[in-house]
């Protein structure tokens, strides 16, 4: 992991767009990448998947940029959406740090490891003075329970995602924040401890090795992966 007194670097205010034409590896990416190496085929936008995107999508915005909501949108519950915003605004713990934080703050950084010019996008950052630097990210979820939460935040490799941010930001903690979409509405918070970082550092590193040389993929794998690489746009080491 990264030392603390290295400095991190500059945390942008772009809007989505911007940040996804930025010519980097994003967290999203290296999600792709994963799934040509476990065999699975390219995700699409299909009805299910569209929905649930833009459910997240929906309520992510009426938590942290609240001016930016826009009801009635086809197919979305906006008494859901909201019944939610307020399970996490009634945590005192989490309001405090709704109030101290800067959402949706971009990044651009170089993974030393591999020297691959890399992008986050992050929920929430809370650089405070009466706060370690924090980086909170909110997932909407059908987990049963905290313990179940848990065990997704490994099986989805959100604690990939922990771990990049967390190195490129030099954080000093990061919180994932279950929020139910089903009764009865629990938010669960996770303090992602060093074994997940760890344990989320080697799947990062093990994805941007692969990009920057993705003929190292089993050769049962080989084309999935390269595909996987060329339909990022960017340049990877042959």
């Amino acid at each position: 992991m990264p030392t603390l007194s290295a400095p991190r670097p500059d945390l942008l205010r772009l809007d989505y767009d911007t940040y996804r034409a930025l010519p980097a590896v994003a967290n999203s990416d290296l999600s792709r990448l994963r799934d040509a190496l476990d065999g699975r085929p390219p995700r699409t936008q299909s009805a299910s998947n569209d929905g649930a995107l833009s459910f997240g999508t929906a309520f992510h915005t009426a938590l942290l940029e609240p001016g930016d909501y826009v009801p009635g949108q086809p197919g979305l519950n906006d008494t859901l959406v909201w019944w939610l915003v307020e399970g996490v605004q009634m945590d005192t713990r989490l309001n405090e740090l709704l109030t101290l934080g800067r959402p949706e703050m971009s990044a651009l950084f170089t993974e030393p490891e591999t020297d691959t010019l890399c992008k986050l996008r992050a929920d929430l950052i809370v650089d405070h003075p009466e706060q370690p630097f924090t980086i909170i990210d909110f997932k909407t979820t059908n987990a049963r329970d905290a313990d179940h939460f848990l065990w997704q935040c490994s099986a989805y490799d959100y604690d990939r995602q922990a771990a990049f941010y967390t190195d490129a930001l030099r954080a000093e903690r990061f919180l994932l924040v279950g929020v139910q979409k089903v009764e009865p509405f629990g938010v669960f918070t996770i303090e992602v401890s060093e074994q997940m970082l760890a344990e989320g550092r080697q799947k990062y590193q093990r994805l941007l090795r692969l990009f920057k040389a993705p003929a190292t993929a089993p050769a049962f794998r080989a084309e999935a992966v390269q595909a996987a690489v060329d339909s990022l746009g960017l340049n990877s080491e042959e």
